[in-house]
């Protein structure tokens, strides 16, 4: 556990926040401390949102005069959950698809790996606006969970490639190696290579393809925000002083990306109701990177080496002393 301190650190880190965003029901206002007016003692309108940061208003708020400090800590479970359950579904998924691509049929690798190969020439952002179209718009004859079941198809499906094919090129080398070599010589079964060998490093690789592939559902989500396609679907009541039909859309589920895109015409007038979900996302993947490299470092080895090598020059290096010397008279 001494070489994943970082991971644990972090790990904890993001537990908290989700810990703090799934029972901010209990210690949290409901209309997010909502104000869109301020009056003076007689009556007059001095003020109307979206205020600047404040004593009463920490991060300031939006149009609809909501406190984003709380609709940041409101929607970071829909952002954490989704980002984490999106990218376990893909490793899963993909892995074993892999697995069975380098195991049972290798002879449908290379056809496999050239019709993959085009995802990599179209921009994911555009997949993923192309195949979300028809889940914009109006959504009053269309339940939320069937809007998120489809939105979380379409993200995995993104990244579903990619894994698989990383997977199995992963196996293919390790197919290679001599111990799974020797098992299959001894009579051993594809079933037994993979519980026996070849899971250890399947975990291993595993555990931080699912880190990269968290921090890959934040990117893609935070774009397809900006493009106005919520994650959760829009709110119907829209945001305030937007007269033109149809109303400007909003985030029903309040996560991060939703909060850029919905208030990204405000940037000039409002920077703050972006900068702070922007913020949100810069603390989040900071410390994913972090574990991120860490367990880059534990699993290919480079820090066992950098510490084994450290501590042999300290062992290899003698210290001297003027004690230690005599001066011989010739």
């Amino acid at each position: 556990m001494r070489n994943y301190k970082k991971t644990i650190v972090g790990s904890s880190l993001l537990l908290i926040l989700l810990i703090i965003s799934i029972l901010y029901p209990y210690y949290g206002p409901s209309d997010f401390n909502h104000q869109v007016l301020i009056k003076n003692d007689q009556g007059d309108i001095i003020g109307r949102a979206p205020f600047p940061p404040s004593e009463k208003h920490l991060l300031g708020t939006n149009r609809n005069g909501e406190d984003m400090h709380w609709l940041l800590l409101y929607g970071a479970k829909f952002t954490l959950i989704s980002a984490f359950g999106v990218a376990l579904l893909r490793v899963v998924l993909g892995g074993i698809f892999g697995i069975v691509l380098s195991l049972w049929a290798p002879f449908l690798k290379s056809y496999v790996k050239d019709f993959f190969l085009t995802f990599r020439y179209i921009p994911s952002i555009l997949i993923a606006i192309i195949l979300m179209i028809p889940i914009v718009g109006d959504f009053n004859d269309v339940a939320i969970s069937s809007i998120v079941t489809y939105q979380i198809f379409i993200l995995i499906f993104i990244g579903f490639p990619s894994v698989t094919i990383f997977t199995s090129d992963v196996i293919d080398e390790l197919l290679k190696t001599s111990f799974v070599q020797s098992s299959r010589l001894m009579g051993a079964g594809k079933l037994h290579i993979v519980r026996k060998q070849l899971m250890p490093y399947i975990r291993s690789y595993g555990i931080l393809f699912t880190v990269q592939q968290f921090i890959s559902t934040l990117h893609i989500t935070m774009q397809l925000g900006l493009f106005g396609m919520f994650l959760g679907g829009r709110n119907r009541a829209g945001i305030m002083g937007y007269d033109d039909p149809p109303p400007k859309p909003a985030s029903l589920s309040n996560e991060w990306a939703g909060l850029i895109g919905q208030n990204f015409s405000e940037f000039l007038r409002a920077p703050w109701s972006i900068l702070t979900p922007v913020f949100g996302f810069f603390v989040v993947i900071v410390i994913v990177n972090v574990i991120k490299k860490e367990l880059e470092e534990n699993l290919y080895g480079m820090q066992p080496i950098k510490k084994k090598m450290k501590k042999e020059i300290d062992s290899n290096s003698v210290p001297y002393s003027s004690d230690q010397f005599k001066l011989i008279q010739k």
